[in-house]
């Protein structure tokens, strides 16, 4: 994501999967850290608490930022209504994208006045986008000051903040099927439509684009290793192999998430959902052992970040460096509180188009699995989708593909694992059991991927081959229908 699509930077989330840049000299940040001593001795009580001083009132802030940052300013040297203006400014004004925010106000009115599902969910999703935006410019804004690796962490936990809230509201009303299609959909979206859209543009001003490919395989090989953790359960499922000896089926009490139901005329339904057991002849895949390969998978993705983050950087790192970076603007403390703010109201237009789900997918006509694995994750990738493409054009491959296969892999090793848990947590039974259509359109995809990295170049055509993928799995995604006893 950038903070608007004329401005040639690394964003957050694609600084966190594939850029993290080597600190520049020493004796180079030491002088340019030494002209802006001065500012500190006349800060208020907004700045970043980095700076200290001694008894001789020599400031001995050390410079500590993501990648060649250096030691930052004050961001309220100039007062607190100057400070007001210029965060304010630059979050709603800061991005191309924050025209979208119009649809913001549209969405509560047509929930207050009952306009309609169809209209509530489209004016909610529409108004995500911008918010999903600003949060990683936030993010990266507070990472300016902290050290490389917790500037990492902290782009890494809040790139896909998005989407877990989204998974959360979800989760909380029992909607299983929403949230592995919408995870599903949004790994999809990130490997075929985002890279291939990205390959297309780069490759209409490039012949060719090269890219490191071992750092690319590498992501595809953790890949691979999600789409076994997802194949296990759905085949055990499938065979009816699992132990024990009996197979159990889950089944909500509240007529929830069956999609058998979800022609009825039902509105929205309150509060969690309940839920009862029931075992049939044989064998199932256990719960515990999708909670088991979640923990499992978030410990592969502690190693990922220590690979990209300390030992491996120089894979991940653009030929051309990061020259292009911006002093804060929000600060430390002033950051955090933006961040709160934007993610509350994330947190409530989620709660939209989780409880107008249903409504929305028969105002609209449409199935409800192509809305949730097809049209919701394009929608929440514009953002990325957009990015990869100014970066593609530039010819700024690393990042590019930290934008689509980076965001792919994150999804799939820490928001899936993650909403497991918070399921174990909230009392709903979420496994890792996607079903056999879904596991194998994923299976294909990152195999066809791997394929078009393995050589570490790109050209248009290639882009044309992801993209004409991507259209052939939505069009499976709108014929498919799941079976009425599965919930």
């Amino acid at each position: 994501m950038t903070r608007s699509g004329s401005r040639e930077r690394a964003t957050p989330a694609t600084k966190t999967r594939f850029q993290y840049m080597a600190i520049e000299s020493r004796d180079a940040t030491s002088i340019e850290s030494k002209s802006r001593q001065t500012s500190t001795h006349e800060e208020d009580g907004c700045h970043s608490s980095l700076y200290d001083s001694d008894s001789d009132g020599e400031s001995h802030g050390v410079s500590r930022s993501v990648g060649s940052h250096v030691r930052q300013p004050p961001v309220c040297d100039q007062g607190v209504g100057h400070y007001i203006r210029t965060s304010l400014g630059e979050l709603v004004l800061g991005s191309k994208m924050n025209i979208l925010l119009i649809f913001a106000p549209f969405a509560y009115i047509s929930q207050w006045l009952t306009w309609g599902d169809a209209y509530t969910f489209s004016f909610a999703l529409l108004a995500l986008i911008p918010f999903a935006e600003r949060v990683s410019f936030v993010t990266e804004d507070v990472s300016k000051y902290t050290n490389p690796t917790v500037g990492g962490l902290l782009n890494a936990s809040f790139g896909n903040v998005t989407e877990l809230v989204v998974c959360i509201q979800a989760l909380r009303r029992g909607f299983i099927r929403v949230v592995q299609a919408s995870m599903l959909g949004s790994v999809l979206s990130n490997l075929l439509l985002v890279l291939g859209s990205a390959f297309i543009v780069g490759g209409t001003r490039h012949k060719e684009q090269r890219f490191n490919k071992v750092a690319a395989i590498t992501n595809v090989g953790v890949l691979m290793v999600a789409v076994l953790a997802l194949s296990l359960p759905s085949i055990l499922d499938a065979t009816r192999h699992g132990s024990g000896g009996v197979h159990e089926i889950v089944k909500p009490i509240r007529k929830l998430i069956s999609p058998v139901l979800l022609n009825t005329t039902d509105h929205h339904p309150e509060g969690s959902a309940s839920w009862i057991v029931e075992s049939v002849p044989g064998g199932d895949a256990p719960l515990w052992l999708s909670r088991l390969i979640s923990v499992i998978l978030l410990v592969l993705y502690g190693l990922l970040i220590l690979f990209q983050l300390s030992t491996h950087t120089h894979l991940f790192e653009d030929a051309e460096g990061d020259d292009d970076d911006e002093a804060p603007i929000l600060g430390m403390w002033g950051g955090i509180f933006w961040l709160a703010v934007i993610t509350t109201f994330i947190s409530s237009l989620s709660d939209m188009i989780v409880n107008t789900i249903k409504g929305a997918a028969n105002g609209l006509q449409v199935p409800i699995l192509f809305l949730t694995g097809i049209l919701i994750p394009i929608v929440g990738n514009a953002a990325e989708h957009a990015a990869a493409l100014i970066f593609a054009w530039k010819n700024k491959m690393e990042i590019c593909l930290g934008s689509a296969v980076g965001s792919a892999v994150q999804i799939s090793v820490l928001v899936i694992p993650v909403c497991v848990l918070l399921g174990w947590a909230l009392g709903t039974p979420m496994t890792l059991n996607f079903h056999m259509f879904e596991t194998g359109t994923l299976f294909l995809a990152c195999m066809g991927c791997g394929v078009i990295l393995v050589d570490g170049h790109a050209h248009w055509l290639k882009g044309a081959i992801l993209v004409f993928s991507y259209i052939i799995i939505a069009a499976a995604f709108w014929a498919h229908e799941d079976p009425k006893d599965m919930s």
